[in-house]
C-alpha cells in the first residue's frame, strides 16, 4: 500500500489519491449505514434465512449480522464528526458480514435445489476467497501510483438502462412467481451470489480506504476539525 511522505502536498496529489484519502461524507454517512445494515443486508435476508429453517445456516450468519447490527445503532446514536474513521472500519467490517451471509444464504438455496455435494460447497468457498482477493487486489492496484489516471465517463447506455431497471425489476419478478420452484430457487441463488459479490465491493473498497487513510493520515482532512489540528502537530513534530 502506497505510503505518502511527510514533505507531500495535498494540492500535488493526482485527482484518485486525493479520492482515496477521502473520508466517506459525514452528511451522508448515517443513511449510508442505516440502508445498507438494516435494510439491505437485516431485512432483505432475515426471511430467507429462517423459512425453511436450517440450523447450520443460523449459527453462521444470526451471529455476525447481530453485532454488526449492534456496531450500526451505536454509530446511529453518536455525532458523525467523532467516527469519521471508525464509520469506514464499519463498512468494511459489514461488507465482510454481507458477503459471508448471502454467500451462505445462496449456498442453502443451492442445498435446497438438490446439491449434496461437499466437493460443490468446497469449491463455491473457494470461489468466494478469489472473488475478495481480486477485489481488493484491484483497490490496491488502483492507489498504487502517483501517476494521473483518466477519467472515464460513463456511457450514456448506463444511465437509460438506470432508468428502465425497475420497470425491467417489476415484470422479471412476475415472471419468476410463474415458473417452477425448481427454477425459481436458482434465479433466488444467483441474486443472492450477485448481493453478496455487492457486499464484497463494500469490503475491498472500504477496508482499503480505511488503511490507506490511516497509513496518510497527515493528508486526510476530517470534518471534525479537531482531528485536522491533531494530525497537524503529529506531522509537524510538536
Amino acid at each position: 500500500m502506497l505510503k505518502l511522505d511527510n514533505e507531500t502536498k495535498r494540492r500535488n496529489l493526482p485527482d484518485h489519491i486525493r479520492e482515496g484519502l477521502e473520508p466517506f461524507p459525514t452528511y451522508q454517512l448515517k443513511f449510508t449505514i442505516g440502508v445498507s445494515t438494516f435494510f439491505m443486508l437485516d431485512l432483505l435476508i432475515i426471511v430467507p434465512l429462517l423459512f425453511p429453517i436450517m440450523k447450520p445456516v443460523l449459527y453462521l450468519t444470526l451471529p455476525l449480522m447481530f453485532i454488526i447490527s449492534v456496531w450500526a445503532l451505536t454509530l446511529l446514536f453518536r455525532n458523525v464528526e467523532n467516527t469519521e474513521i471508525e464509520s469506514l472500519l464499519f463498512l468494511g467490517c459489514l461488507g465482510i458480514t454481507g458477503s459471508f451471509c448471502y454467500f451462505v444464504l445462496a449456498m442453502k438455496y443451492n442445498y435446497m435445489i438438490g446439491i449434496e455435494s461437499l466437493f460443490f460447497y468446497i469449491l463455491m468457498f473457494l470461489f468466494y476467497l478469489i472473488t475478495i482477493y481480486f477485489f481488493v487486489r484491484h483497490q490496491v492496484k488502483k492507489y498504487a501510483s502517483l501517476e494521473k489516471k483518466l477519467k472515464k465517463k460513463t456511457p450514456a447506455w448506463h444511465y437509460s438502462l438506470a432508468a428502465i431497471a425497475p420497470a425491467i425489476g417489476y415484470i422479471f419478478a412476475h415472471y419468476i412467481m410463474g415458473l417452477s420452484s425448481f427454477i425459481v430457487l436458482i434465479v433466488m441463488s444467483i441474486v443472492f451470489l450477485g448481493l453478496s459479490t455487492f457486499y464484497i465491493f463494500v469490503l475491498a473498497r472500504f477496508f482499503h480506504k480505511y488503511f490507506f487513510i490511516k497509513k496518510n493520515i497527515h493528508l486526510v482532512i476530517f470534518a471534525n476539525k479537531q482531528l485536522n489540528q491533531k494530525y497537524k502537530i503529529k506531522k509537524e513534530g510538536v
